[in-house]
């Protein structure tokens, strides 16, 4: 089952949600140490067991920071595009490449990630994805029989994802 955060803070100027982690949004995909996301209590273990993995049945997660994944994966070893493409496979991920650009992703299956098992998420918290971290939970999400309410910060869109693997690619 995936892991949660147990509040939603409306920012007081919009009235949006936003994640409990938005101060600490610029830091941990700007690329900070990845145990940060995991040092972080927000976890709502109830509502993760509850859902079932909503989430994850409908699309795996990707890393939005390329640095954190590096440091995860490879102990900060930055890979080519091509060695890359040779390594994912034996970690049991892909380069997902919906947006034009390729990121790495958890392989997905036609019951969703690969990583879901019948405990929840094979990943530690702190290797999990950056968009499976920031998602703010929608108890909502409860009444419904299928798919996820869930609010996921801008600052973890595939859009922001793939602008920063852009620039990554870039410098390889």
């Amino acid at each position: 089952m995936p892991i949660y955060r147990d509040q939603q803070n409306p920012e007081p100027s919009t009235g949006k949600k936003q994640s409990p982690l938005a101060p600490h949004l610029t830091s941990v995909a700007g690329g900070t140490n990845p145990g940060e996301l995991e040092e972080r209590n927000f976890l709502d273990l109830t509502l993760c067991q509850a859902c079932g993995g909503r989430c994850c049945q409908g699309s795996p997660g990707i890393w939005v920071d390329p640095e954190r994944f590096w440091a995860i994966f490879f102990q900060g070893q930055h890979l080519s595009l091509e060695q890359l493409r040779k390594r994912l496979p034996e970690l049991g991920m892909v380069l997902w490449v919906k947006t034009g650009v390729p990121i790495p992703a958890p392989q997905s299956l036609a019951a969703g990630c690969a990583f879901l098992g019948a405990d929840g998420c094979r990943f530690s918290i702190s290797e999990r994805p950056c968009q499976c971290l920031a998602l703010v939970p929608n108890k909502e999400t409860l009444d419904q029989q299928s798919g996820c309410l869930c609010y996921l910060p801008k600052e973890y869109s595939r859009d922001a994802a793939s602008q920063r693997w852009q620039n990554y690619w870039k410098t390889v």
